[in-house]
Order: structure tokens, then C-alpha cells, then sequence
């Protein structure tokens, strides 16, 4: 049984995202895990208060949180279970990755602010940091299948087997048609894309809807965004890539651009290493 973590605080984006991630797991019978970072606020740390504090809070949060997997579980007929954390959100992200053997994650997105833009916010964190594959859900969808996936694909970038096969499992899984699309700023990369060895071997395609398209723009972001509205897309995959500390001087991640823009759920799927 597949195992979705949906990361939780109880605000509206990740209460709608909660229920999308429920949508998904019973349509295809997998368990949801809930996963809750508990904090303390400043003001309690500052006062230093008591141990007994700290035990009632997660007590109280522990309750909470094991009162909504028993809703979740109810009004949808799944296995959900709970995960409360407290310490660093990445590296707790990743004991319950491990502890519940999940799948893939699920994380609501709100609409950006300043400080975000500035600053990133766990979302953004997640997508480079996390080993796992990440499904931002913007706040105001509700699922209703994936049918068709958009996988935004830079051909200036490598492709690893573990990013494919995470590709080819939400394509088989969810029965969807594919449209590998690549934007370039040069007619002469378009020439790559079709027969990309990293694309086509070591899979059976027969059983697959895919397609591929290329367009030559310099606003690549705009161009993406565009073909989400043409194709009724019910999903965006990107790749995110880690730049060096030069690199990110002039560059900065379209996946996370996306993750704030995004109109559609978007699906980010690391790159590890084979």
C-alpha cells in the first residue's frame, strides 16, 4: 500500500490540500499520514516556562491532531494516521519519511507574500531538500483527477533513473496522458528533445498517451503558464535543480517560481542520484 504524507497546520491551505491528498488515496487505497510540526511561540520561550507547559501543549496538539486523522479516515474510508514533530521542520520531514516508508508528500500552498519572496517558506525549503516527491497544492483546488500532466523538461539539465521512474509511476498510476514540453531560447536544442535516449530508453511506451512540444521563447516562465491554460493540464511536474552559490547569484529555481504561481498542482520530483 502507497503511503501519502500530507504536511498539516490547520490553515486553510493545508486543510484543502489535507482533503485533496484524501481524494487521492481513496480513489487508489493508499494511507494518509498526517504529519504536524508543533511550535511554541516566542513569547513562551522568552518567559521559559515550565516542562509541564510543553507536555500539556503536545498533549493538546497530540489530540487535535489524532481527533482530524479520525475525521479524515471517517468521511473518506481510509487508513490515516498521525505524525507530531517538534525540532527542524526538514529534518523531521524526513523521519517521518522514513519512519512511515512514504511515497510521496503533499503540501498546501498559500498566495505569496513579500517576506516570502524574500525569505522562501517551507514549501520552497522542501523542494530542494527533500529526497522525496513533493505535490503542491494551490489553495483553492479540489481534485478531480489527473488526467492529463505537463512535464516541463530542460533538456540543459541531466536526468536521473529515479526521477523517471517517479514520472512513469504517476503516469501509470493515475492513467494519464503526458505532454513533455520544453521551452529554449535557441531553435538548435529543439533537435535534442525529441529522440532523448533518457526520455524513451529502458520503458515501455506502448501503453502510454505522450506527446512532445517545443517552443522558443525568452520568458520561459510565462511560456510554462501559457501551456498549463492551452492543454487544461491537471498537473505540472517539474524538476528542480540545485544551484551553486554563484549560480544562484543569476539564477533562480523555476520550480519554486512555479510553486508560488501555479495555477494547477504542482509535482516536484527530485533529482537524486542513481
Amino acid at each position: 500500500m502507497k503511503t501519502i504524507i500530507v504536511c498539516t497546520d490547520f490553515f486553510q491551505e493545508a486543510e484543502n490540500a489535507t482533503h485533496y491528498a484524501a481524494s487521492i488515496a481513496k480513489e487508489n487505497q493508499y494511507k494518509v499520514v498526517l504529519f504536524n510540526l508543533q511550535s511554541i511561540s516566542i513569547h513562551a520561550l522568552n518567559a521559559q516556562v515550565s516542562a509541564d507547559f510543553f507536555y500539556e501543549q503536545t498533549l493538546k496538539n497530540q489530540i487535535k491532531l489524532a481527533d482530524k486523522a479520525k475525521t479524515i479516515s471517517t468521511l473518506y474510508n481510509i487508513e490515516t494516521e498521525y505524525y507530531l514533530a517538534s525540532g527542524n521542520f526538514i529534518e523531521e520531514l524526513n523521519n517521518c519519511i522514513q519512519t512511515t516508508k512514504g511515497d510521496f508528500i503533499v503540501m498546501g500552498m498559500a498566495e505569496k507574500t513579500l517576506e516570502q519572496r524574500l525569505l522562501g517558506n517551507t514549501v520552497t525549503k522542501a523542494i530542494h531538500r527533500i529526497k522525496t516527491p513533493i505535490l503542491i497544492v494551490p489553495g483553492h483546488i479540489e481534485y478531480t483527477g489527473i488526467r492529463k500532466i505537463l512535464f516541463a523538461y530542460d533538456i540543459h539539465k541531466s536526468m536521473t533513473w529515479s526521477a523517471m521512474n517517479d514520472i512513469y509511476y504517476f503516469i501509470s498510476e493515475f492513467s494519464s496522458e503526458i505532454e513533455v514540453f520544453n521551452v529554449s531560447e535557441s531553435l538548435e536544442d529543439f533537435t535534442e528533445v525529441i529522440e532523448d535516449i533518457d526520455l524513451n530508453s529502458g520503458y515501455n511506451m506502448d501503453d502510454i498517451k505522450y506527446s512532445f512540444k517545443m517552443i522558443q521563447s525568452m520568458e520561459i516562465i510565462k511560456a510554462i503558464e501559457e501551456e498549463v491554460k492551452l492543454t487544461n493540464a491537471d498537473l505540472l511536474t517539474m524538476i528542480p535543480y540545485r544551484y551553486n552559490l554563484v549560480e544562484s547569484l543569476f539564477h533562480r529555481s523555476k520550480t519554486a517560481i512555479m510553486a508560488y504561481k501555479n495555477k494547477v498542482p504542482l509535482l516536484s520530483i527530485p533529482l537524486n542520484i542513481d
